[in-house]
């Protein structure tokens, strides 16, 4: 739009507010994020050759894209309780397609580690911001929105290996699967230029700062926090696990035990719009209950279990870990909704925390005792998780059901 000013030509972009346009480009950049963690582990063994390093170090550029993430949650979330939540996620839009552009690009090792680093700290934002984005526009409809939003990175998640897969084998290269991922990314930030989301609710520094330390100090977030670290926690070992426990204790081939992780993943889509839909007619309190114990149940029975069995069992997990962590962002943006940014940022930080301290405890026991009992490291995680949330379970529903008649 042009308008004429007594000092000459003055140009204003257009305002974007309908809160179904930009739920758009929120739910694509989360989609986009799962673009980049399916893109890399696939990519990973070109990615070695490109740079000519072991797999120690293809594992360091690995825990920095991760360590990138858990700082940029916590630090997201409290930008979305100061700033414009649309703000934040167009920066982090703009740290992962920039990336995703320069990745491949030089022949350097530390070069490559900073990419990473910035393109795990883009995840963070983008993870934090987007979930917080999504709870100022629909504040009575946090579960089900948060559940599609997931689902969003569910979906692409499961067929991004195989594009990024046809991409190497066809000689096309895997810098140009983040090429594309990178301009994407690009166009993506450049529409959050023109939202006008709302705003966070009016505070100053010296408040907010109280009001986040204040957080600390209430009993429910803690074990909140301590939720998320153990069952999303598990969740992500059982991502990066259960291929070697299961072609290496259970007697499965990588092909079949390959093909039992893309069945979690389906079961985990299918799941999370299951729970969207569970969300509109029971309490997301409720709803987590049942997944936790779905999900302890099922790993014994993968535990203890023989050949497919286990491998069926695993599968069930994907069903059991899929409303968990969107649950508990949408239960923690209604207990906390006056601190929606940072509580759930530093809820989405905790995961990764969690998911790195049960795969290095799985490690440790699995180089010394074998991987049968290394899986027990991750059976443990997902029983005291159960526990956590038995413990604070009458609360939990007493307090959502009474926010729920303000």
């Amino acid at each position: 739009m042009r308008s004429l000013s007594n000092t000459g030509w003055s140009f204003h972009l257009p305002r974007i507010s309908s809160r179904r346009v930009i739920t758009v480009p929120t739910f694509a950049s989360l989609g986009m994020m799962g673009v980049f963690h399916a893109f890399w582990g696939t990519a990973l063994p070109a990615l070695r050759l490109f740079l000519d390093i072991n797999i120690e170090k293809a594992a360091i550029l690995t825990a920095y894209t991760q360590a990138g993430q858990a700082a940029a949650c916590v630090l997201g979330g409290v930008l979305c309780d100061l700033f414009r939540r649309d703000r934040v996620l167009f920066l982090g839009c703009l740290l992962l397609g920039t990336g995703a552009l320069f990745l491949g690009g030089i022949r350097s090792f530390e070069i490559t580690l900073f990419v990473a680093l910035g393109m795990g700290f883009g995840c963070g934002l983008i993870l934090s911001s987007s979930n917080a984005l999504l709870v100022g526009l629909y504040p009575n409809r946090k579960g089900p929105i948060l559940n599609i939003h997931h689902s969003v990175y569910g979906a692409v998640s499961l067929f991004s290996p195989l594009v990024m897969g046809y991409l190497i084998s066809s000689g096309h290269g895997w810098t140009q699967g983040y090429r594309g991922l990178g301009w994407i990314l690009i166009v993506t930030c450049s529409f959050f230029l023109l939202t006008d989301a709302p705003l966070p609710s009016e505070s100053t520094n010296r408040t907010f700062f109280k009001d986040l330390g204040g957080l600390f100090r209430k009993g429910e977030f803690i074990f909140l926090l301590l939720i998320a670290a153990m069952s999303i926690g598990t969740q992500i070992a059982i991502m990066f696990l259960s291929v070697t426990f299961l072609s290496e204790v259970k007697g499965l081939s990588i092909i079949e035990a390959s093909a039992v992780l893309s069945g979690f993943f389906i079961f985990l889509l299918a799941g999370r719009l299951m729970c969207s839909w569970l969300a509109l007619r029971t309490q997301v309190s409720k709803i987590i209950f049942g997944l936790v114990i779905l999900q302890l149940c099922s790993l014994i029975v993968a535990w203890q279990g023989r050949g497919w069995f286990s491998a069926g069992a695993i599968v069930v997990s994907g069903l059991a870990c899929s409303g968990i962590f969107p649950g508990l962002l949408a239960l923690t943006g209604t207990l906390y909704f006056d601190m929606a940014g940072s509580s759930l940022g530093i809820l989405a930080s905790m995961n990764w925390i969690g998911g790195m301290l049960i795969v290095w405890i799985s490690g440790i026991v699995s180089q010394r005792m074998g991987l049968e009992f290394g899986f027990v490291a991750i059976v443990g995680s997902s029983l005291v998780g159960v526990a956590l949330f038995l413990s604070r379970y009458r609360v939990f529903v007493r307090e959502e059901k009474k926010l729920a008649l303000l």
